[in-house]
């Protein structure tokens, strides 16, 4: 009885931050997945120039990231957001105001780093004082309201700046940041307010990990998943130049490319409900490798159809990969601020690491995604090596 009073005592309602994270992912994709089009419609940039841009964002989520996980450790969740989203709102307002070229530079710069505040706030306070099955739940529920959200942002960002113009992919965004400053300053309960100790973290076979394990799955999540995003960026990098190729209009394009966005969020609803993926790494390595064929089979595809097929394939290996890192980043954390600060910091190193290798492929092989592909490969093996070597420590430990 005492137990359930705990437990009891210890939650607080979640669909605050929910309707926070959701303004966030809307606002958040539209500007930072939006701007390779945006580039390429308004400014003319190649695909390197693009790849550039996605650099500046990518390291400056990363160190915003990391920053913000050290703010939710000394000021809190509410703190965080609050710094997050005055600088986001700052980007959006300078994307919809200032001279053109300018304002694409500023907005994705504050957006790419204070978006970093905002995130690892939201995992933080959504997991605070809560045990490990609920610790799934939870991190199923927040992926699913973020990833939800941005397939929506994305499906709709090329039809709205056909329709209203280019500028329209700030306009929507600020209102939301706008909102969500609301929310915060107003309606957020005090989550900074419940207990943060570590708890008790057992795989499925129910035999307890030791902090040493638990830290190597850590690791594991943290190198697996932004694998994906180097991914995503390179796709997001070549986006425009994919979609000229196999026939699709500018009108049509996020909406055409939107699919695995959706296949991820089915993906992290299906591994909220099923708790036999912890802590398995032959699961995650499979993953990794339908990632990277189903990503090559993205940028190469030579119809939509295939393209399509591609795409939920890549949406279902995503999602095991990001689930990963979220859920062994939480689960029996004393220290989810830091912990979420460095799973979003790793994101960011990903997606500077694939507009990089974007870039080099596009100055080795203009308006061609085939060598940006085949860097993609090396960095993969890498990657999965380190995956590989972790898991046979565990095993042999």
């Amino acid at each position: 009885m005492s137990d359930m009073s705990n437990r009891m005592t210890t939650t607080l309602p979640k669909w605050q931050l929910q309707v926070l994270q959701v303004g966030q992912s809307v606002a958040t994709t539209m500007i930072l997945y939006g701007q390779p089009y945006y580039a390429k419609r308004a400014l003319g940039w190649a695909p390197s120039s693009i790849a550039l841009a996605q650099i500046t964002i990518g390291v400056l989520t990363a160190i915003g990231s990391v920053l913000g996980g050290r703010l939710i450790e000394r000021r809190g969740c509410r703190a965080s957001m609050k710094v997050g989203l005055l600088g986001v709102g700052t980007g959006a307002l300078a994307g919809l105001s200032l001279p053109e070229g300018w304002n694409m530079v500023v907005a994705i710069a504050l957006v790419g780093c204070f978006q970093g505040f905002i995130w690892p706030a939201i995992e933080a306070a959504m997991n605070r004082g809560e045990p490990q099955h609920r610790v799934q739940y939870l991190v199923g529920l927040y992926n699913l309201g973020w990833s939800g959200a941005s397939g929506f942002s994305f499906f709709i960002t090329t039809p709205l700046m056909s329709a209203f113009g280019l500028r329209a992919m700030f306009a929507l965004p600020l209102l939301l940041y706008l909102f969500n400053m609301f929310m915060v300053w107003k309606v957020l309960p005090d989550y900074d307010s419940l207990p943060d100790e570590e708890h008790t973290v057992v795989d499925p076979e129910g035999v307890e990990l030791t902090p040493q394990q638990r830290h190597a799955f850590r690791l594991m999540g943290w190198l697996a998943n932004p694998m994906a995003y180097v991914a995503i960026n390179v796709i997001v990098t070549y986006n425009p130049l994919v979609a000229q190729r196999i026939g699709v209009s500018f009108a049509t394009a996020s909406s055409w490319f939107s699919l695995w966005f959706y296949v991820r969020m089915l993906a992290f609803d299906l591994l909220r409900r099923w708790s036999g993926w912890h802590y398995r790494p032959g699961l995650l390595m499979a993953a990794f490798g339908v990632m990277v064929l189903s990503f090559t089979s993205m940028m190469l595809a030579p119809s939509l159809g295939m393209h399509l097929v591609a795409q939920v394939l890549f949406g279902l290996s995503i999602g095991l990969l990001y689930q990963s890192s979220l859920f062994y980043s939480m689960a029996g954390s004393e220290q989810k601020g830091a912990h979420g600060g460095f799973h979003e910091s790793f994101i960011g190193l990903g997606l500077a690491s694939g507009a990089t290798l974007a870039f080099v492929g596009d100055r080795i092989a203009p308006q061609t995604p085939g060598v940006s592909v085949a860097l993609v490969w090396v960095v993969m093996a890498v990657g999965l090596l380190f995956i590989w070597r972790i898991a046979r420590g565990l095993r042999n430990g």
